[in-house]
């Protein structure tokens, strides 16, 4: 598979991926403008809509967590066809190698039980 690393100058010609559209589908576009000057990495699959990973450092979340020095992923998607296919394997091990880039202790992310039992994870 291969992916692409949308950036605050390619995000207005790229798709993002999320299950909104028209107005939506902008202000998402808008937000996510603003939080790439805060370190946020918009990572997808080059095929259209299929799977992508969204993360910030932890101290830019805007979610109540204490992950400093840290990546915090706001959001990792695999569209129903592709699972099974190691895009999420993919997308993490991203993830990984820019926390190890950017000196920090590698990726954390707020989950379930159910998504961890899915991920093969004991909790």
């Amino acid at each position: 598979m291969e992916y692409i690393r949308i950036t605050k100058d390619s995000i207005d010609a790229e798709h993002i991926c999320c299950a909104m559209s028209g107005k939506q589908a902008l202000a998402k576009k808008e937000w996510l403008k603003r939080r790439f000057d805060e370190g946020l990495v918009f990572y997808r699959s080059a095929e259209r809509g299929k799977c992508f990973i969204e993360y910030i450092p932890a101290e830019n979340a805007w979610v109540p967590i204490q992950a400093d020095g840290y990546l915090h992923i706001n959001c990792l998607w695999i569209a129903g066809a592709m699972k099974g296919h190691g895009c999420s394997n993919d997308l993490l091990r991203e993830c990984v190698k820019d926390a190890k880039e950017r000196g920090r202790k590698g990726p954390c992310i707020q989950s379930d039980k159910k998504f961890l039992k899915l991920a093969g994870v004991q909790a």
